[in-house]
């Protein structure tokens, strides 16, 4: 049986030669594969070629990305650091402020536990870069730290707003400005019946019709007539003290009123039992008579609150 064979006709374009090849069935199988291989190989190989130009590609993308996130990382490491210096100076003021109020500080080791337990990130990032839960691990202290701190200045605020109304509300200047003292806290010879007795108040000698000033802020709890007193006018200040001001000419204020420290109450005058025009000033506290010059800081403070 004859074999089946295969002829390629090769003609020019625009001449009339020809050339024509004979081959075989088989030997035409074997150039076909041939190709075949030739082009799968190509594309096998362009495909790689591709696949790794990509892969390059997006290596490249994420390395970019890697580098800018570490470099932010840099920058919020650096802010973080800024914060923390900040927050120990805040801490050396705070230092500060409670001495300056006569409270105690706060203790080292409180400052590091701060307020609050730690959060949840160490769990969420326990497999992740150390320098990320470092990261998490100190703004998790800087937030204890500043609520630590909030509440911290919350008390001081409070205390010093106590001590401002205790000072507003202790007697502090002279209750007239000028003239003389007469007779001072303690045993002196009674004017009248020439015996030794204990004097609870300060006498101060000024003109009739000077002005008596309340020594600080609080509320009038008597004023009129009083035996021996004449006009007087007692004013309660609240934490334990109380004020008196007798033999006044002239009562300027009425009981229940609210005074405030400087505050014109009276004028200067001869009643009751007295020897010429002055003021009895007396200071309480507790109860009990004290001396009124240990409660005068200032001589002419009065001219401030006028």
């Amino acid at each position: 049986m004859k074999k089946a064979s295969w002829k390629l006709l090769i003609m020019r374009d625009g001449k009339s030669s020809q050339r024509t090849i004979n081959f075989s069935r088989q030997k035409a199988i074997w150039i076909a594969s041939f190709i075949f291989i030739i082009i799968g190989s190509m594309s096998f190989m362009a495909s790689r070629f591709v696949n790794r130009h990509l892969t390059q590609i997006a290596l490249n993308e994420v390395k970019n990305e890697n580098l800018e996130l570490r470099r932010q990382l840099v920058v919020m490491d650096d802010r973080v650091a800024e914060i923390q210096t900040n927050l120990t100076d805040l801490f050396e003021k705070d230092d500060h402020l409670r001495l300056t109020a006569g409270m105690p500080r706060i203790d080292d080791e409180v400052r590091q536990v701060g307020i609050g337990g730690a959060t949840p990130h160490n769990i969420a990032y326990g497999n992740g870069d150390e320098s990320i839960q470092q990261m998490i691990f100190d703004i998790d202290k800087i937030e204890r730290e500043i609520r630590l701190q909030y509440s911290s200045f919350l008390e001081i605020d409070k205390k010093i707003r106590l001590n401002a109304d205790l000072i507003a509300h202790t007697p502090s200047i002279r209750p007239v400005e000028g003239g003389y003292t007469s007779s001072r806290f303690g045993m002196r010879t009674d004017p009248f019946s020439g015996k030794w007795k204990q004097h609870n108040g300060q006498d101060i000698v000024q003109v009739r019709g000077a002005p008596v000033y309340a020594t600080a802020n609080g509320k009038v709890v008597f004023s009129k007539n009083a035996p021996g007193f004449g006009k007087l006018v007692i004013i309660d200040h609240g934490y334990s003290f109380k004020t008196s001001y007798g033999h006044l000419g002239r009562l300027l204020v009425k009981k229940g009123q609210t005074v405030e420290r400087g505050q014109k109450i009276g004028e200067i005058g001869n009643t009751g039992r007295s020897t010429g025009p002055h003021l009895h000033y007396e200071v309480t506290v507790n109860k009990k008579a004290v001396d009124p010059i240990d409660y005068m800081y200032d001589d002419f403070a009065v001219r401030s609150y006028k």
